[in-house]
């Protein structure tokens, strides 16, 4: 019932806004993208009583307004088309595309249907951007000068990078353009390393380069003739081909988020993944205190970078401003500024709850990191957490609900419980007939048995009025009876005759 009343709750309050920059489309999108291999689309599958689908409805028009100005001036963006289709209409098209969430944003490149990239990071305009920028791109970029790694490095927090020491130039199209897999041990690690750009390039920037400027700048120390680093902006890390523990693409995994992140609904499971300890400051960036948040937040994340070589492996410093994450994996409202610390091995979790004005040092952060295993004691996946979250889940629905459209939450919540109260009241609380009688015999005194008593004597006292006149015939004989028992006798007798014996 109350899932019925949270759909029209978001069916009364969804308010549709026009849509000048993005086009809505119905089931034929398909056949139209399968016959455009120059364009890429972007697709927005999206539920009308979706709460999350109407938040992202004017980000997404300002997406589509933005991509439309900079489509004559930036080339990259002149052959993308933004759109959007009702899931729930056409379920045929949700289906094409496995649609199991909504909204569920999809880039399509180059009407190749069957290979599509899901957006799954946080619904803002900058990173939807930055997300088109990558998958509409090639997976695996070149970089043939200091300026252009340099330049790489001030836009990208994270990006992967291909060093080759080989100087000609059929290397450059070997790495780009050659599908053939190779039989030395380099070239296999350039083939894994093409097919995992090919297969995360949504979620990173994949480069590679033999300019002989980048490498003796930068990466001198190394001596392989080919090796992988993911760039980060406090130095590089390399990938060890000979470390059996770890592959090429779990190395992608555990670094392919910054030192110091921003947890997001978007991206927490990339953190839960990496197996990590997740040390992650918590904090609602509100007008009171908010230069101390800051404060925290910045000391917290220059301990990270400076302690990153050595911590790295088995730490990653997180923090966040939605404080909803934090209470989803506790399973209840957990209060702020804190510290949350989440074993993403073994799923338990434990905070630190920082007391008013309470400055954060090294020592601090060392003191939480060494006893970390006092701290981690609190469950955070065990059988009953599973039971509760389902009503917990609910439990925020229904206040998000109340949150986002008070009123309407009260008229359509208060009409059914209503209707509810008042058919309970007819069904459980009026009187019946018979209790009714039940009452009135008892406020008469007399029982059952007395009534049935009663109409038994009223029964055997009736005469007919025939028998009166009735004579007996002179030839008329006695019928001969035979000897009754005593103890039918005493059945036969009146019920005041049993009352007086």
């Amino acid at each position: 019932m109350l899932y019925f009343v949270v759909i029209i709750v978001q069916l009364l309050s969804y308010s549709t806004c026009t849509h000048k920059y993005v086009r809505d489309v119905d089931s034929t999108i398909v056949e139209e993208i399968k016959h455009s291999p120059t364009a890429s689309y972007l697709l927005e599958l999206y539920a009308p009583w979706c709460s999350h689908c109407r938040r992202l409805e004017p980000i997404y028009e300002e997406l589509a307004k933005e991509i439309q100005q900079m489509a004559s001036t930036v080339e990259e963006y002149s052959n993308v088309r933004v759109v959007r289709v009702d899931a729930t209409v056409y379920s045929d098209v949700a289906n094409k595309f496995d649609v199991r969430g909504y909204p569920t944003i999809k880039f399509i490149r180059g009407g190749d249907i069957e290979h599509t990239f899901t957006y799954e990071d946080d619904r803002t305009k900058v990173a939807i951007l930055e997300f088109i920028k990558r998958v509409n791109g090639p997976s695996l970029r070149w970089l043939s000068s200091i300026g252009k790694f340099t330049q790489a490095r001030s836009k990208h927090d994270v990006f992967f990078i291909l060093i080759s020491r080989q100087q000609d130039s059929s290397q450059q199209s070997h790495s780009e353009n050659d599908d053939d897999h190779g039989n030395t041990a380099d070239d296999k690690l350039i083939e894994l390393y093409k097919d995992m750009a090919n297969r995360y390039l949504s979620q990173s920037y994949f480069y590679a380069t033999n300019a002989s400027t980048i490498i003796q700048t930068y990466f001198s120390k190394y001596k392989q003739p080919v090796e992988i680093f993911a760039v980060k902006s406090e130095g590089f890390y390399r990938y060890d081909p000979q470390d059996s523990h770890i592959s090429l693409e779990q190395f992608f995994i555990n670094e392919k988020s910054p030192t110091y992140a921003e947890v997001t609904i978007g991206n927490i499971h990339d953190m839960i993944v990496t197996r990590k300890l997740l040390i992650i400051y918590g904090y609602k960036p509100s007008n009171d205190d908010k230069n101390y948040r800051q404060e925290v937040k910045n000391q917290i994340g220059a301990y990270a970078l400076s302690t990153s070589k050595q911590t790295r492996s088995y730490i990653q410093f997180c923090f966040t401003t939605d404080l909803d994450l934090l209470s989803n994996i506790a399973v209840w409202t957990l209060p702020e500024p804190l510290i949350f610390l989440y074993n993403s091995s073994t799923h338990y979790y434990g905070y630190y709850l920082l007391s008013p004005k309470e400055q954060i040092t090294d020592k601090h952060i060392d003191h939480l990191v060494e006893n970390q295993h006092e701290i981690i004691i609190h469950p955070g996946n065990t059988f009953v957490k599973r039971l509760f979250r389902p009503f917990w889940e609910l439990y925020r629905t229904v206040v998000l609900m109340f949150i986002e459209a008070p009123f309407i939450s009260m008229l359509v919540v208060g009409l059914p419980a209503a209707v509810i109260s008042i058919v309970c009241y007819f069904l459980c609380c009026l009187p019946s007939e018979s209790s009714a009688k039940e009452q009135q015999r008892k406020d008469g005194g007399e029982s059952e048995e007395d009534e049935e008593d009663e109409a038994s004597e009223r029964i055997l006292n009736v005469q007919p009025k025939f028998i009166e006149n009735f004579k007996k015939p002179k030839d008329a004989k006695d019928i001969p009876t035979w000897p009754q028992h005593p103890e039918l006798l005493n059945e036969q007798k009146t019920t005041q005759e049993k009352k007086r014996d």
